[in-house]
């Protein structure tokens, strides 16, 4: 079985998990995982702001941003020392498209020594970004967007996760159709897209993770089956087992079961830590 996780979150500073780093990391090495890989979300767009007052480790600021992300690179590299497990240090980080954000992307990218990135898409979005809200969130808006719009900024939702494979900046995606565990996207209307996924994913050989956390949200993971039955006939691309955890009972969660749904998919194309790398 696969005996590292790299897709995982804590609460130091502004982040979204319910345990420090400290306490995470000592739950992988009891588990006897030999790497955790710590990932917390990057997160920044100048059109951010709904996003920005509901929660605090959303960014419109990339100066705000890169410092909190020193900070918390500095607090995991002090970690270091006191642990057996080997601890690699990156961010789950939510891409967009307009080449203004990509510019300000690479520039702090280059600020931040890290091992690896997570590329992945939380967000619904207009095509030009004026509108753009995280899932999340959505429910939470005081005006609704009409089910043309929903439909569209849907489309848009599942175009980005193609543009960010393509960009190559990641070490590999996450949760290529999570936004379904919120009713958005599940119906039929978007296996084009999904399968323009995942022939993208074959076109890079661009890694992705088979994302446990869907087991306990909707009883599958992250991609659906389908969607993973026709990349282990390719078997071409690289897949990764996350468990995608935010508390320490959530590390290797499921992992068994995973690797059942592999072995009975006959996938063999398993990612290893050599593959960790960035771009930049």
């Amino acid at each position: 079985m696969q005996n590292f996780t790299l897709h995982t979150h804590n609460n130091e500073l502004r982040f979204d998990g319910m345990a420090d780093a400290k306490t995470m990391i000592s739950s992988a090495q009891e588990k006897g995982f030999s790497t955790i890989g710590v990932t917390n979300h990057l997160l920044v767009n100048e059109a951010l702001e709904f996003d920005a007052q509901n929660e605090p480790m959303y960014f419109n600021d990339f100066n705000k941003a890169t410092d909190t992300y020193l900070r918390h690179i500095e607090i995991l590299e002090n970690l270091k020392s006191q642990f057996n497990i080997d601890i690699k240090i990156g961010f789950e980080c939510d891409f967009f498209t307009s080449p203004k954000w990509r510019n300000n992307f690479e520039k702090m990218i280059q600020k931040l020594p890290i091992n690896y990135l997570i590329g992945s898409n939380h967000f619904l979005k207009s095509k030009d970004e004026s509108f753009l809200c995280n899932i999340y969130h959505m429910k939470k808006l005081e005006k609704q967007p009409s089910p043309e719009d929903l439909h569209d900024y849907t489309i848009n939702h599942f175009k980005n996760i193609i543009e960010c494979i393509k960009s190559g900046y990641f070490t590999f995606i996450a949760h290529l159709d999570y936004c379904t565990i919120f009713n958005y996207g599940a119906d039929e209307r978007y296996n084009d897209l999904k399968l323009e996924i995942i022939e993208t994913l074959i076109k890079t050989k661009t890694p992705f993770e088979l994302n446990t956390s869907g087991y306990d949200r909707v009883n599958v993971p992250h991609p659906h089956p389908w969607m993973l039955d026709i990349l282990a006939k390719d078997n071409t691309v690289p897949i990764i087992i996350s468990d995608d955890a935010h508390d320490p009972s959530r590390i290797g969660k499921y992992f068994d079961k995973a690797e059942s749904l592999l072995k009975e998919l006959n996938y063999t194309n398993r990612f290893t830590l050599d593959m960790l790398k960035t771009k930049f």
